[in-house]
């Protein structure tokens, strides 16, 4: 016991010190780098307007441009275009020894892999249709060029974007006024420009484009500019527009409001930030620039001497005294398509200045500050909110909390005196804690935290996906139960070596323990990203705290141990949700009524899409992989039939499901609830979202952290670890389970009991410390997308391991050999469909099944006899 009160004090010193891991990140850093040189040496630089350049190889380029380097214009000053290229290396900028091949300036450039595209542009003489690639050659340390194909028409003041293998051209001026063409090219062949549909409405020039996740696809957002008409003043816009990669297709957005008025942006600079937002920097609004265009075109006209000096006077008047041009950073959401005024800076934004993202930082190099004065100014903005801090009170609930998972692990260690209790609770178990705990297992942190970030940017689309769970509860309640409890097994896999052969069963319980050690590392991963973004509590702390306190305490206390902190969870988690759903209601202005009615407009209600088409979210997709899902989770999963097997009777396991299956439904109403109503929320007050927030699962914690007050969001931070704890210890102790029973009880039958226990306790804490390193790992690699690919092809076993159990089940026919074959054809054939088809991924355990089940059965009628009992 002297070894329990040690490790229990050890845990609560390593509690008590969480505040100190928390940490303040800054809302917005700024940083100078250093200004642009002059060309010659001897002379101070005074920057330029419409330069081209970007990041390539470690090393800045910026090249091109105008300026006017003897006086300004509106005193006789001529606009000379530049040809020279500047390299930013080590700190320090440097002329570059190989110029331009010509001089140019307000050309469209991206960076690529192989260097910076340079598109279009203009000089003294001509609008260019030239595409020049910039790139730095890191051996000779100077710059190489190279001719692409040319633009299908001279362009100047355009803007272009690249995504995925493609270089896209927007809009710009023409020898004849602005345009509205939209080019691209492809970065791998290299061969012409393609001329894609015109977009719709004014043409534009000076205007800002960014591409950024939406509601539905990816879009290229094209922002503010003004259209220029040769002779004619030009017309300033306020809307922007959207084009849909998928669908191929423009929408005009209307205007670009604050606070319900219209916005004119021109030679602004935008940035994707986060997983909804695009920043916009800067621009020049229309309202002297209304009043200069207008006295420009009546200068050339008028006759009047003493018209003419007024205008003159007038002008002149405006250029000397010019307040410069915006200092706002604008935000826009594209879940909510609100905007609002991110920041607001002490000095002016430059227009129609080279801009780009290198790693986490927008650099904006020269431009204009005022109508014909330049900035030799480099600036690096970076955008990371602060993290929220955690508060006193909060530590202390969250302490208590994981305190108390730990004293529960040691009330239960007292009572495991066999692999009986430890893995069956020894019978002492009610069904109805074991219902709490299916439902627990099932609802991790990660659907605490996507099931509102997914109903806070589609809909209730996936609401079906949880229904399933409910519906396929007679299937597991009259078929799989009997089935288990008859044969008195103690793993789901004992089951298909009874009824077909070992192989099987091995099979089935290798993919299963494989499985939940990726599982384990993804579910310690994903709940401590959200948590480091909101609280400023490291990644690797977190990972750290959850996975030593599940290792604890389901080391000593198994099952039960696992089964009644789950109970406990299950009310933390439940309970602040519905806190969480009554203070959204309270802290919105607008009434329920009104609540609804605004998101029933936006479709936030769409529960079921019926178009029969399986690439996407459908109903028939949802509903039919997710029956399959279910069958597969709740039938074969070991975590979810240990369940089952703590039951005694037939009729408790039924309880058991029945009290998974009574809390799915409301449970599911309130998550997808509290994802519109959080839509409604940032919908109403958009400057509280963060724009920083990189993952859309943050979404609610971060109003947790950020809005609910202290106490009750550190109980919800603490329903964030409760949900992942109970995940994690159902795998840990299933693991165990499994492999003691599947795997050593095999080849080692005569193994005592007493030590069958010390060797279920050492596979928990092995398994443990495999999953904790499996997520630092992908922590500090920053491999995100790599639970993706693992879900995605262990999936390919685990829907054919669904079909293996119904063929055992339902038919006499199949056989061993017959199963098998069937169930490696079934592998193959999701294979097959994930890697070259675009059907759903919610399918693919119904193929599995279905093929496994159809297959298994075919081949069992030419290999051999069943094997029934």
């Amino acid at each position: 016991m002297k070894k329990f009160q040690k490790a229990v004090l050890t845990i609560a010193v390593l509690l008590t010190c969480l505040p100190l891991f928390s940490q303040e990140i800054s809302k917005f850093e700024r940083t100078e780098l250093p200004a642009l040189p002059a060309v010659n040496s001897t002379s101070e630089s005074i920057g330029y307007a419409g330069m081209l350049g970007g990041a390539h190889n470690g090393v800045i380029l910026a090249a091109g441009g105008a300026n006017f380097p003897e006086g300004k214009p509106w005193e006789g000053g001529n606009k000379v275009w530049s040809n020279a290229i500047f390299i930013l290396e080590n700190g320090q900028w440097r002329l570059s020894k190989t110029p331009l091949p010509m001089p140019i300036g307000y050309s469209a450039s991206v960076a690529t892999n192989e260097g910076v595209l340079s598109i279009g542009g203009n000089n003294e003489n001509e609008i260019t249709d030239k595409v020049y690639l910039l790139s730095y050659n890191k051996g000779s340390k100077e710059i190489a060029i190279k001719e692409y194909p040319k633009l299908p028409e001279p362009l100047a003041f355009s803007s272009a974007v690249v995504d995925g293998d493609y270089v896209y051209v927007v809009g710009g001026n023409t020898a004849n006024g602005s345009t509205n063409a939209f080019y691209r090219l492809s970065l791998k062949d290299k061969k012409s420009w393609e001329k894609l549909k015109d977009y719709p409405g004014a043409a534009r020039a000076l205007h800002t484009t960014a591409i950024q996740e939406t509601q539905t696809t990816k879009k290229l957002f094209v922002i503010g500019g003004r259209q220029e008409m040769l002779g004619q003043k030009s017309n300033a816009l306020t809307n922007y527009l959207t084009y849909d990669f998928k669908k191929q297709t423009w929408a005009d957005e209307g205007d670009l409001l604050i606070k319900d008025a219209p916005r004119v942006l021109m030679g602004a600079s935008a940035e994707v930030m986060g997983s909804m937002h695009i920043m916009v920097y800067g621009g020049s609004d229309a309202v002297l620039f209304d009043e200069l265009e207008n006295i420009g075109l009546q200068l050339p006209t008028s006759s009047n001497d003493s018209l003419t000096n007024q205008l003159t006077t007038r002008r002149d008047d405006i250029l000397n005294n010019h307040p410069g041009f915006s200092n706002e950073i604008l935000a826009y959401n594209t879940i909510t398509k609100k905007w609002f005024v991110y920041d607001t800076l002490d000095t002016k934004i430059p227009v129609t200045a080279l801009t780009f993202k290198t790693n986490e930082d927008f650099v904006i190099v020269s431009g204009e500050v005022a109508p014909g004065v330049r900035t030799s100014g480099v600036q690096s903005f970076k955008i990371a909110d602060a993290a929220h801090p955690f508060g006193v009170l909060n530590y202390s609930i969250l302490a208590l909390y994981l305190l108390i998972s730990v004293l529960i692990g040691l009330y239960f260690a007292r009572k495991q005196k066999s692999t009986d209790d430890y893995f069956s609770g020894g019978g002492r178990i009610p069904w109805w804690a074991s219902g709490l705990s299916v439902f627990g297992t099932l609802l991790s942190a990660i659907t605490f935290m996507a099931i509102p970030a997914k109903a806070f940017v589609t809909d209730w689309s996936f609401f079906f996906l949880n229904i399933t769970a409910i519906l396929i509860t007679p299937l597991i309640a009259f078929v799989f139960i009997p089935f288990f409890n008859k044969l008195k097994i103690k793993t789901a896999y004992e089951y298909l070596e009874d009824r077909f052969n070992y192989a099987a069963r091995a099979f089935g319980s290798l993919s299963f323990i494989l499985f939940q050690l990726g599982r384990i590392g993804i579910v310690l991963l994903l709940p401590s990203l959200a948590i480091s973004i909101v609280t400023g509590i490291p990644v690797e702390t977190s990972i750290l705290i959850m996975g030593v306190l599940c290792v604890f305490y389901t080391t000593f206390g198994g099952i039960e141990a696992v089964i009644w902190t789950d109970v406990m969870q299950v009310v933390v988690l439940l309970g602040g949700s519905v806190l969480a759903v009554a203070w959204i209601m309270l802290h919105t202005e607008t009434s329920f009524g009104e609540m609804i009615t605004y998101a029933s407009d936006r479709d936030k209600f769409n529960i079921a899409n019926m178009n029969f088409n399986f690439t996407e979210s459908t109903f028939w997709v949802v509903f039919i992989g997710g029956l399959a899902s279910a069958m597969v989770t709740q039938g074969t999963d070991q975590t979810i039939v240990q369940r089952y097997l703590t039951s005694s009777s037939v009729k408790d396991s039924q309880k058991t499901l029945y009290t998974n299956a009574v809390l799915t439904l409301p449970a599911t109403i309130i998550f997808f609830g509290i994802g519109t109503l959080l839509f409604i929320f940032y919908s109403e007050m958009p400057g509280k979202l963060s724009p920083a927030l990189s993952n859309n699962d943050s979404i609610f914690p971060w109003y947790i952290v950020r809005e609910l007050p202290m106490g009750v969001s550190g109980l919800l931070v603490a329903g964030i670890f409760s949900a992942a704890m109970s995940s994690i210890s159902s795998s840990l102790n299933s693991v165990s389970t499994a492999y003691c029973n599947d795997f050593h009880m095999h080849f080692k039958p005569q193994v005592n009991d007493v030590k069958l226990l010390k060797i279920a306790r050492i596979v928990t804490v092995v398994t443990g410390i495999l999953g904790v390193l499996l997520a630092l790992w992908m922590a500090s690699s920053e491999i995100k997308s790599l639970w993706d690919q693992f879900y995605r092809f262990l999936g390919l076993f685990t829907g054919g391991l669904g079909g293996m159990f119904l063929l055992g089940m339902l038919t006499k026919r199949a056989n061993a050999t017959g199963t098998l074959m069937g169930l490696v054809v079934s592998a193959l054939l999701i294979w097959y469909i994930s890697v070259f088809t675009e059907i759903n991924f919610l399918m693919y355990s119904f193929f599995g099944v279905a093929s496994c089940f159809t297959f298994g059965y075919i081949f069992s009628l030419f290999f051999g006899k069943p094997k029934v009992r």
